[in-house]
């Protein structure tokens, strides 16, 4: 090996390795999920999981807006219109696998809603997510930990989950034991 070829690998071996250093080497850094999880269980049913991670997200969403100052705080009200909607979209881009606001057919939320209340006159959001965990998922608690921790440090996110326009909110998953995909429908009044 040549000088010169030395003196760029030297370089390059550290480029690789300086991210895991940045990511497991400091406390308080970002864990990978898969840790974040109770390495003790098993895979859970993919209904279960799913209906168990709708539940905690519905609560979750909830607890951030009642702990967050300078809006006033009013609790969703679950519509079973929205979480029809929110669990065919999850259901959809698990089994067609993809995530996007749009279905390969460039249907929106608005479609969707659409389908189980065709005179919509409201204002509507919604939030996206999926995890994958080659070891199963196995922890409901964690994965809507970690869910609602990316949507609050995502401005638009954040916005649907605080906004005192939405009083409606929709939640349905989708999962296999290593994948599940989640959705939150946002609704204002009707008009």
């Amino acid at each position: 090996m040549k000088l010169i070829d030395k003196i760029l690998l030297i370089p390059a071996t550290l480029i690789c390795l300086w991210p895991i250093g940045a990511v497991w080497g400091k406390a308080g850094a970002k864990i990978p999920f898969h840790l974040k999880q109770n390495p003790e269980a098993s895979p859970m049913n993919p209904t279960l999981l799913s209906e168990t991670v709708e539940t905690l997200l519905f609560e979750a969403s909830n607890q951030e807006r009642a702990k967050n100052k300078g809006v006033p705080f009013q609790a969703f009200q679950s519509e079973a219109i929205l979480v029809r909607a929110a669990r065919d979209h999850s259901r959809d881009m698990l089994r067609r696998n993809y995530l996007s606001h749009f279905s390969p057919e460039k249907k929106s939320v608005v479609d969707r809603v659409k389908k189980y209340q065709p005179q919509l006159r409201r204002s509507l959001g919604e939030n996206l997510h999926t995890i994958t965990s080659a070891q199963g998922l196995t922890d409901p608690p964690a994965i809507v930990t970690q869910m609602m921790e990316d949507w609050m440090h995502s401005p638009s996110h954040r916005k649907n989950i605080l906004s005192k326009d939405y009083k409606f909110l929709g939640v349905g998953c989708a999962s296999t034991k290593q994948t599940i995909f989640c959705t939150q429908v946002f609704g204002g009044p009707q008009n």
